[in-house]
């Protein structure tokens, strides 16, 4: 297994090397540098930077030459405020067969979850967006009031916390948008799919991996039968 340092600062060149690579055969895996490194918010570049499996929902690997170690960062969600949450792993250079430890997201393991908090300000925030003229929140407020509704009369008073590219206020009639990323090939709709029943039957505490939300839904169509 080879890596190789490249710099990928725009999306075009992104789009460009992943087919580049693929087109020969190649299986690509991006292993970031400290500049692009997860923070308090995803860019665009980041979020078509990002992986996916059943076990790990979202993630994306981080290489930290500091400290020499190799950083997962998974379970990877998004609130309406933009802000993520995951969870962060660190693997020191050496231990193992690097192969092993990228097959990490894939291998059986225990059931993760991370807990959520309920923004109490975020309707304050949303009245904001809009009082300023926010391009985002004016074309969705502009959904609403087609439909006859208003995003200033919404509750929120659970947690609004979604997976990468599933925005639960842009959910209309149970149709989801579909959102695309560069690395992933798998069908994530599923996945949403079974979220958005969880969180509309539900009133849950944490999130969990795409393959619970897949288990809680066989299981009440098991009961259902």
């Amino acid at each position: 297994m080879s890596i190789y340092l490249i710099i990928v600062n725009s999306m075009k060149c992104l789009k460009e090397r992943t087919e580049n690579y693929q087109v020969h055969g190649f299986t690509v895996l991006w292993l970031m540098g400290e500049n692009l490194w997860l923070k308090d918010q995803i860019t665009n570049l980041q979020k078509n930077l990002v992986y996916f499996s059943e076990n790990r929902g979202f993630y994306y690997w981080e290489l930290d030459f500091k400290t020499q170690k190799l950083r997962l960062k998974s379970l990877i969600h998004e609130d309406l405020r933009g802000k993520i949450i995951y969870l962060q792993e660190e693997i020191p250079f050496g231990e193992g067969r690097l192969i092993e430890q990228l097959r990490l997201p894939f291998l059986s393991q225990k059931l993760l979850t991370i807990p959520l908090i309920v923004d109490l300000k975020l309707a304050e925030f949303i009245r904001q967006q809009l009082y300023y003229c926010s391009p985002k929140w004016l074309k969705l407020q502009e959904k609403y009031y087609q439909r006859g509704e208003n995003l200033l009369n919404l509750t929120f008073e659970r947690s609004f916390i979604a997976p990468l590219g599933l925005n639960l206020l842009e959910v209309f009639d149970d149709e989801i948008p579909l959102h695309k990323f560069t690395q992933i090939k798998q069908n994530i709709n599923l996945y949403y799919e079974n979220f958005l029943i969880n969180f509309q039957q539900n009133s849950f505490k944490a999130v969990y991996p795409p393959r619970f939300y897949a288990i809680m839904k066989k299981q009440k169509k098991d009961m259902n039968e």
